[in-house]
């Protein structure tokens, strides 16, 4: 289910199980990198391993590994689910490695898997959460076109709180801006 996207610069492409070596050195197992995340960093590279395949093999998630288009470099992920409480509503979310901080690519990314999901897949509107302590995030999501809703208590996998932003996209007003 999950198609193929290009972009300038990158590849978005389903993950398979050899990615889970790469993505473990890459991003999951760096405390950096997850600290505003629900999960903690991978232990080890069996972690990161099982994780890959399980996106490998689900074929009803839309889970995409991020590729430099230039070089074929794993870089991290994106993927969209349905809202827990609002299945109509599908909220983005991603992870980059450190090393490609600050240069745009996950602002592509994004932008990439909004086209797509509004273009193909009939959905009308996105939502997006950042925690309140990494405004970069919030940053990408605002240059695709979210705009800040209000504040929101999320917790991470552990059940400790983090203090989110969220943001909403309509499917109109991103269209509107093509």
């Amino acid at each position: 289910m999950t198609d193929v996207l290009s972009t300038p610069r990158l590849v978005l492409r389903p993950f398979v199980p050899e990615d889970g070596a790469e993505m473990f050195r890459v991003w999951a197992s760096d405390p950096q990198v997850t600290r505003f995340l629900r999960w903690t960093p991978h232990k080890d590279q069996a972690e990161s391993l099982a994780l890959a395949r399980q996106w490998a093999a689900d074929r009803q998630a839309h889970q995409w590994a991020i590729v430099r288009g230039c070089d074929g470099q794993l870089m991290g992920s994106i993927g969209v689910v349905p809202a827990e409480d609002d299945p109509a509503l599908w909220e983005p979310g991603y992870c980059l490695g450190r090393d490609f901080w600050g240069k745009g690519y996950m602002t592509e990314a994004l932008d990439a898997v909004v086209r797509h999901l509004f273009a193909d897949h009939g959905v009308d509107r996105l939502g997006c959460c950042h925690a309140a302590a990494n405004p970069a995030s919030g940053r990408v999501m605002e240059k695709v076109g979210f705009h800040y809703t209000h504040d929101v208590m999320c917790h991470k996998f552990d059940g400790t709180p983090l203090p989110c932003r969220s943001y909403i996209l309509y499917k109109e007003e991103y269209l509107s801006k093509l």
